[in-house]
């Protein structure tokens, strides 16, 4: 029965390869008639292969950011790599103006000499004595405290905004009281106030429902007097 089967096949085989004129019958192994693996035909051109002269792809490299570079009156723009490059050759220093320019999207940078930057360094500084001593407050701190809260915490709360109000901050406290009992966030506030006296302004005492609020503002700088005008004071007039 096996050995009809196996005759019967190769007769199709041979008639199906003679019909095409593919490669005679007679010239394949037995195995290979009954082999699921796919028979490349010696007449069918084999696939390409890679060449090994072929160069590689090249990967894409990021662009280098560009900043505006300023050189007294002249203005270019450069790599960052290359302007340092030019301040380290002219021994000169490169300063950095602007983050971001939003007119270029690109960063701002100076080329000084050493007396130029000396300068600008105090220029940067009268301007800092300036908002000084206008009472400019640098930003706001919020401290928020229960009117149950214990004496070891309270101190360390007015310790924390004693320290604020020396580096100039303005200093919001909010102390969330109980509306039936009231007389506790009112002993929370004189703690505070009595021990901020010497060295801050409260401002803006509020109640609202059963909650104080109010603001600690560091103390005013005292006004400055012209040196010329108390070297006139101090100076008296001969008798005739």
């Amino acid at each position: 029965m096996f050995r009809r089967t196996c005759l019967q096949l190769r007769a199709l085989s041979q008639s199906y390869l003679t019909s095409h004129q593919e490669i005679n019958i007679r010239s394949l192994p037995a195995a290979c008639l009954f082999s699921n693996s796919a028979y490349i035909s010696p007449n069918e051109p084999l696939p390409d292969k890679p060449s090994a002269t072929e160069a590689p792809k090249k990967k894409k490299t990021a662009p280098i950011p560009r900043i505006t570079l300023l050189n007294g009156a002249d203005i270019s723009i450069s790599t960052l790599e290359d302007a340092q490059k030019i301040a380290k050759r002219r021994d000169l220093k490169l300063i950095k103006l602007l983050d971001l320019d939003t007119k270029t999207d690109r960063p701002v940078y100076r080329l000084m000499t050493g007396a130029e930057y000396h300068h600008e360094d105090l220029k940067q500084r009268e301007t800092k004595k300036a908002i000084k001593a206008k009472g400019a407050f640098k930003k706001e701190k919020l401290l928020i405290m229960s009117q149950n809260i214990t004496e070891h915490d309270l101190q360390t709360n007015i310790n924390k905004l004693l320290k604020w109000i020396s580096r100039r901050y303005e200093v919001r406290i909010v102390i969330n009281g109980n509306s039936e009992n009231s007389t506790k966030s009112e002993n929370v506030f004189a703690t505070i106030q009595k021990s901020v006296t010497d060295q801050g302004r409260i401002v803006q005492k509020r109640q609202k429902g059963s909650d104080i609020k109010f603001q600690i503002l560091p103390p005013k700088e005292p006004k400055q007097t012209d040196d010329s005008d108390q070297n006139n004071d101090d100076k008296a007039e001969p008798p005739p």
